[in-house]
């Protein structure tokens, strides 16, 4: 990482919008840019703006809204990582740089945001302040009592979202058909878990926000007309309510390992490591599994199964289907594994398949020396679902009528 890009729109509230950037140059060490979009200020914040040197103003006639007005400020950074932030924010010490520690701790992580005393969800928390002025003392402390603390969840509000930019290029920018504002954090926050990213609550970093004075903007557009629209928009759009969907318990997935005498373990420890994550539990198929083979197994966490089964080609479907507890199942060869990308996606399938959906294919690549052959599988099926197993291919076969996901993601065969 070398720069954040710090996206700031603006529409009048001029002395709110001197105390956010006061505080962004008082309390950030790390390289950063600013940029302005004003929608239309028809006050002396324009004025101000342009007397201030050190930040990119982008003007507007009007009020474009907040998707569009972030959307244009994405469009004009330069740093490889982007920050959304409201105006009527104060930020405190260190509240970046924790950020951003947290963000690159892991390539999963997608979007991460901090906590306040002013937010939906569980970024709020209690404060023992009455006057912003406070808040600075305040985050120190909170600071070191919470020092490192994450949460994983599943929604950040766009008061102050942290964003990778490759992120952002993959899923998309915000979605400007919700106009002024609303739910349009929530749609980026569906996208970015629907493509297999973390998203978390950084606890040791506090941003105080004033509240209400968007909603204030809003008010001439009727605030709780606008939600209804948008919420239904939303539901168009998704199919469902989205926060249904962004609170959604991902499908479960045994995987079923056919151990053959041949089967290497180096082969095998490189396929758990590649996918223990996605399952929820492993079938192992095999005469005899050897201590080796069972060693590969023993660092997962979720419950394993030894199926003693002499012809792993022609499994016993009847039996596996009842010994299982996942909603789908997974076929994995030892000698087949994913890349990371590759899993992290498939863990987004997880969280998108429902109880409509009887398959998922993925890509297979087979490497034969330096030739590379990619075909279409079918190696994900629901438990409940009619399906009958084609051992040469290594594939489940549905029935025409069969709903079946059909993604880009793919898994990589290389026998040794």
């Amino acid at each position: 990482m070398d720069k954040t890009s710090i996206i700031i729109l603006t529409h009048n509230q001029i002395y709110l919008t001197y105390l956010c950037l006061e505080s962004i140059r008082r309390h950030t060490s790390v390289p950063y840019e600013i940029i302005v979009v004003d929608n239309g200020s028809t006050d002396r914040t324009v004025k101000y703006l342009l007397g201030q040197p050190d930040l990119n103003l982008i003007q507007n006639a009007t009020n474009l809204g907040f998707a569009k007005g972030c959307n244009q400020g994405y469009a004009a950074a330069t740093g490889d990582t982007i920050l959304f932030l409201n105006n009527d924010t104060i930020v405190t010490p260190g509240w970046l740089t924790r950020m951003l520690s947290a963000l690159y701790s892991d390539d999963t992580i997608g979007m991460v945001g901090p906590v306040s005393n002013y937010v939906s969800g569980r970024q709020q928390i209690p404060v023992s302040y009455q006057d912003f002025s406070e808040a600075e003392a305040f985050s120190i402390q909170h600071a070191a009592r919470y020092e490192g603390k994450r949460l994983d969840e599943r929604r950040v509000v766009g008061f102050c979202m942290l964003i990778k930019r490759e992120v952002l290029a993959e899923v998309g920018v915000f979605d400007e058909q919700y106009g002024l504002g609303n739910y349009e954090d929530d749609d980026l926050c569906l996208r970015v878990i629907n493509n297999g990213y973390r998203i978390q609550i950084i606890y040791d970093s506090f941003i105080h926000h004033f509240g209400h004075m968007t909603m204030g903007i809003l008010h001439e557009s009727n605030l709780n007309q606008l939600l209804v629209l948008n919420r239904d928009k939303a539901r168009l759009k998704w199919g469902a309510d989205i926060h249904s969907l962004i609170y959604k318990e991902p499908a479960t997935i045994t995987v079923i390992v056919p151990v053959r005498p041949t089967a290497v373990c180096l082969q095998l420890q490189q396929m758990v490591e590649s996918i223990g994550q996605l399952a929820d539990e492993w079938i192992v198929l095999g005469d005899n599994v050897s201590e080796e083979m069972q060693a590969c197994l023993s660092d997962l966490v979720c419950p394993v199964i030894n199926v003693d089964q002499s012809d792993s080609e022609q499994p016993n479907w009847s039996f596996l289907r009842s010994a299982a507890t996942g909603q789908y199942l997974l076929w994995m060869n030892p000698e087949e594994w994913m890349t990371p990308v590759d899993a992290r996606r498939f863990a987004g399938v997880k969280l998108q398949l429902d109880s409509l959906e009887d398959g998922v294919s993925i890509l297979q690549h087979r490497l034969a020396g330096s030739d590379l052959k990619t075909v279409r599988r079918t190696r994900m099926v629901r438990r409940e679902a009619d399906f009958s197993w084609n051992p040469a291919a290594h594939e489940f076969n549905l029935n025409p009528a069969a709903v079946i996901r059909h993604t880009d993601i793919s898994f990589t065969l290389k026998p040794l």
